[in-house]
């Protein structure tokens, strides 16, 4: 999809996967891309297993990870973090 890519975070899924975020350029518009990338001969390549989030739906996409985040703490599926 993208034309251009940055990646401003990641980290590692498994031993052959890893997920990536990125702010991806295409067609002149930047978008928030998070994607699984999979080893293939030393290298890593995008999956097709992501999202992409335009700027004018990230406030909705923020506030569904902070519900789910909420919902996580409530059933204590969440490891509380360490001080």
């Amino acid at each position: 999809m993208a034309d251009e890519s940055e990646i401003v975070a990641s980290f590692q899924k498994n031993s052959q996967e890893e997920f990536r975020f990125s702010i991806a350029q295409f067609k002149g518009r930047a978008y928030a891309d998070i994607r699984i990338f999979y080893e293939k001969d030393g290298t890593f390549l995008p999956s097709k297993k992501g999202i992409t989030v335009a700027p004018d739906t990230w406030k909705e996409f923020r506030a569904a990870i902070e519900k789910l985040e909420t919902v996580f703490q409530e059933r204590k599926i969440l490891v509380p973090e360490q001080e």
